[in-house]
């Protein structure tokens, strides 16, 4: 039973509020558990999808390591087209068309946001690593209602794991194929084999 409230994201949680609804027990363990698992699986594989692309892309790794600003850019592109969920059910809120298709409000869509991030009319060249898209362009982080709430921790984690990475062992290179599973929610990579050569030898 919990008995001290402190300024934690699980004690806000527990004490949300809109309009006067709060939300049900049920609820809360469905938060708690996206929470948990978004605050842990998703930035681990956002890590190693970055450090995966950067080591496949000798000139990308290159510029990297020249310009070290290029780093926080690199990080939004690439992962999140790899990294994200075959497909998100959504209501449409209202009718709409789009692109030729008409959704009534209240209809059951699946967005399907690994093709959305490959749209070529939106992305030229989507499926390819390019550091100069930028992190901003795509919607690793969704939007709106269902915009991360740990985004910001979750781009801090990422900076500190590869700026630390790249800098620390400067000759890392790849030494296997990566491996992936099937996964409910996201593209899961369960191998990365890199070989590591420290700094100081």
């Amino acid at each position: 039973m919990l008995t001290q409230l402190d300024g934690d994201v699980l004690t806000l949680l527990t004490q949300a509020e809109e309009q006067g609804d709060r939300p049900s027990k049920d609820e809360l363990v469905a938060l708690v558990a996206a929470a948990l698992v978004g605050g842990t699986e998703t930035t681990v594989h956002l890590i190693c999808f970055a450090m995966h692309n950067l080591l496949r892309s000798p000139a990308a790794l290159a510029e990297v390591r020249r310009e070290p600003a290029r780093r926080e850019r690199h990080r939004g592109d690439a992962p999140s087209r790899q990294l994200r969920q075959a497909g998100i059910p959504r209501y449409a809120l209202e009718d709409v068309r789009f692109r030729g298709a008409r959704f009534r409000r209240g209809q059951r869509v699946m967005a399907v946001l690994r093709s959305a991030l490959r749209d070529e009319a939106v992305y030229p060249r989507a499926s390819a690593f390019d550091l100069r898209r930028g992190a901003d362009t795509g919607i690793a982080f969704e939007g709106g209602a269902h915009y991360c709430m740990g985004v910001a921790l979750a781009r801090l984690e990422g900076r500190i794991a590869i700026e630390t990475l790249l800098d620390r062992f400067p000759d890392m290179e790849l030494a296997g194929p990566a491996l992936f599973a099937s996964h409910p929610s996201f593209r899961e990579m369960t191998s990365l084999p890199v070989r590591l050569r420290p700094l100081n030898g």
